[in-house]
């Protein structure tokens, strides 16, 4: 008896490590993208579309937001990872989460990438 539920434990344990080591929200730079010094959430846009005025593209944010979380709190999270990679705007081009109707886009650097999961992908720009 104590065998089976050892055998059953294992995994499950294991499959809770891997989880728990997954980042809920983050981000990356683009390899050849400048560096900035950190910007003040509170100023960062949140955008829709890819703004005409001139920018940089830095990198890209992300986060996976439980049902839990409000609207706000993704909000806060997506300033505060554009505001550290020093970016002015995150534009938002992957969305399941406060708006379900996108699912894929033709990224900006490289093809095309279609996300089933919740989700929320922006691109950091910083104005010129």
């Amino acid at each position: 008896m104590n065998r089976q539920w050892t055998a059953l434990l294992l995994p499950a344990v294991l499959a809770l490590g891997l989880v728990s080591c997954v980042r809920h929200v983050g981000y990356h730079y683009y390899p050849d993208a400048p560096r900035f010094e950190p910007t003040y959430p509170g100023d960062v846009e949140l955008l829709r579309r890819e703004p005409r005025r001139s920018h940089v593209r830095l990198g890209e944010v992300w986060i996976r937001p439980n049902p839990g979380m409000s609207r706000g709190y993704v909000e806060n999270k997506l300033r505060e990872k554009t505001a550290d990679m020093g970016g002015d705007a995150l534009v938002i081009v992957v969305d399941r989460f406060l708006r379900s109707g996108v699912a894929a886009y033709r990224h900006w650097r490289g093809g095309t990438m279609v996300h089933r999961e919740r989700v929320i992908v922006g691109v950091a720009i910083r104005y010129r």
